[in-house]
């Protein structure tokens, strides 16, 4: 397939999406909020926080769902704090801005660990932090789950943390391997009512997974887990039953409750029943608390160790399924764009080789059939390939009974994968991959997975939303008039280039589909003590994507072990994204970050 002018997709998507990008989606809201919340106190000892009119804190919690620390495994857990609340585009300037932090630690049986003093922690604005749950708890062994609470500091005019998905982030390291994932926003006070909480999980072949679920709230939450194959059917059914506070682990191909991360991370046997083809894990909650989740993945070969988590969407009226999505004209009028700045084809960078599975998924919500158009675009920004103009469409999708009309159909909990090397993509091609879909959905339930194929290795994160859930973001008064203010953290680059120990390749992406607007970002690095180096990317046409090595854009850089970076990256007229892969040259592993907007849950998650 040749390469297709932007324009030219675009005059194939027409209607719906031209109009939602001017406007919020109605009912496009996921997430429901009691009419009373119950705040923390006035602010903790030593500290002043943002208050609100009538002197109320803004409070808003995200979660960890497992916590572990076990010499035994080799298996330790640190949560990376990144301070990225404060006002307009240079408000991290101010010494008085900041985000403070209250850690609530317990353990499997829902007991806390008290922390004391130790638990509350003020951190000036764009300054990562780095807790290590060992010193933290000073305990040599536990596990179980922990709840973060965070609030602006200092007197900026900040009513409250613009983006829960970058507030914190937890990190897991092995002798052989480590990975990350941002906590869990919406615990436990922001969410209330039936949900169903899922994600797509892949071959159970070819991955050993097990689940980690946690109850942060102070009631009693209780549901059910199942496991759903790639076209519908229930595989595996079980009850949970979590107190206030309590964590539970199982391994996923049975659902087997265990006891222990030994139990839960010990690659046993490929299961014999329909998850050895990967499928669907969805959580029901009967109550009005919400549990929440992380589904760990270890590779059969190569000793893959890799974290993902699921996404609530509200109970609500289910309509009937469109036929055709397709206009008499055989436009498709798309309602939503989701895209993934990774994906590579046999990619060479770092000395690593890339290949690129993605997963795509539907949940229960608005219409009772998901219909997805993917696409590939490339450097220049050209679409390098869509699938409604691929006669071999059905070819490269497992299950091919997925596709219908040159798109995909998903029904209720359905799944699918695609493998970028299946693709009519060039040899070594790196891009980015996208779906337009209708109806409306989540980015979350579409994960992408990369390997670096020369070590054996694989990491999962999920897509981006682009259109008009990324231009909400643009209405945040305290942003600055920002079109693109992204957050990666966790960077680190040590050692030199004939002797490399860690790195980071960027992926970045300008998600501009309707208008021309061309970008030209800038990168920001920050370090313990603020501002440590910027640089000019470039311009970036509508759709371009592009990956780079950040001791190549930084060449004299260096970080310290235990003090990892944070990169933001900013631009004023056009709406790009950033993903990272993080790569540790003596484990021989690869981790992935999808990145955030400072500003992505700010309307969504208020006092």
């Amino acid at each position: 397939m040749g390469r297709i002018d932007r324009r030219a997709f675009l005059s194939g998507l027409t209607g719906a999406l031209v109009a939602a990008s001017a406007q919020p989606l109605p009912g496009a809201t996921l997430l429901q909020y009691p009419t009373e919340k119950k705040l923390p106190g006035p602010g903790y000892g030593g500290t002043q926080v943002t208050q609100l009119p009538g002197g109320k804190t803004c409070w808003l919690d995200v979660c960890a769902p497992f916590v572990v620390v076990d010499h035994k495994l080799g298996m330790q857990t640190e949560i990376l704090l990144t301070a990225t609340c404060f006002p307009g585009q240079d408000g991290y300037r101010e010494p008085g801005n900041g985000t403070e932090y209250k850690i609530e630690l317990f353990d499997a049986t829902g007991n806390e660990i008290k922390l004391g003093s130790a638990g509350d922690i003020v951190i000036p604005a764009m300054r990562p932090t780095v807790l290590r749950m060992a010193d933290l708890a000073g305990k040599k062994k536990f596990w179980g789950g922990a709840r973060i609470r965070l609030a602006p500091s200092g007197k900026q005019p900040v009513t409250h943390a613009g983006d829960l998905f970058s507030a914190g982030f937890v990190r897991w390291t092995t002798p052989e391997n480590f990975d990350n994932v941002h906590a869990h926003p919406a615990a436990p006070l922001q969410m209330v009512g039936k949900f169903f909480y899922s994600m797509p999980f892949p071959p159970l072949d070819e991955y050993h997974c097990a689940l980690a679920v946690f109850n942060p709230n102070d009631a009693e939450s209780r549901g059910v887990i199942k496991l759903i194959e790639p076209q519908g059917q229930i595989i595996v059914e079980r009850p949970y039953i979590l107190e206030p506070h309590q964590a539970q682990l199982y391994t996923l191909g049975d659902l087997k409750p265990v006891n222990s991360p030994g139990e839960a991370l010990g690659v046993s046997a490929v299961p014999q029943n329909a998850t050895r083809d990967g499928g669907v894990l969805m959580i029901a909650n009967d109550t009005d608390a919400v549990a929440y989740a992380y589904t760990f993945m270890k590779g059969r070969r190569g000793g893959s160790f890799t974290v993902e988590h699921p996404l609530h969407f509200a109970d609500r009226q289910v309509n009937p399924g469109r036929k055709t999505p397709y206009k008499p004209d055989r436009s498709f009028p798309a309602e939503a764009l989701l895209y993934t700045p990774l994906l590579f084809n046999g990619s060479r960078f770092g000395g690593l080789q890339l290949e690129s599975r993605v997963y795509l998924s539907s949940s229960r919500w608005r219409e009772e059939y998901l219909w997805l158009m993917p696409f590939a675009t490339d450097t220049r920004g050209l679409i390098a390939w869509v699938s409604n103009r691929d006669d071999k469409f059905p070819e490269r999708v497992t299950p091919a009974a997925a596709c219908e009309q040159g798109l995909l159909r998903l029904g209720q909990f359905q799944s699918c994968r695609m493998e970028a090397r299946n693709l009519p993509l060039a040899g070594e091609f790196a891009g980015g991959f996208g779906v337009a879909t209708i109806p409306p959905t989540s980015h979350s339930l579409m994960k992408v997975e990369v390997r670096a194929t020369n070590w054996g290795r694989a990491a999962f994160t999920h897509f981006r939303p682009g259109g008009a859930f990324h231009k909400k973001y643009r209405l945040a008064t305290e942003r600055g008039g920002l079109a693109t203010d992204y957050i990666v953290s966790g960077c680190q680059v040590r050692g030199s280039a004939a002797a490399r120990k860690r790195d980071c390749l960027l992926a970045v992406m300008n998600i501009e589909f309707e208008e021309d607007h061309t970008g030209a970002p800038r990168i920001q690095l920050f370090g313990a003590s603020g501002l440590v180096a910027e640089k000019a990317l470039g311009e970036f046409p509508p759709m371009a994507c592009r990956h780079v090595l950040l001791s190549e854009l930084f060449p004299d850089l260096q970080t310290e072990p235990e003090r990892p970076m944070t990169l933001r990256m900013l631009d004023a007229g056009a709406m790009l994204v950033v993903s990272m892969i993080h790569i540790d040259y003596e484990r021989r592993d690869i981790a992935l970050e999808h990145g955030s907007d400072r500003h992505a849950t700010w309307a969504d998650f208020k006092c």
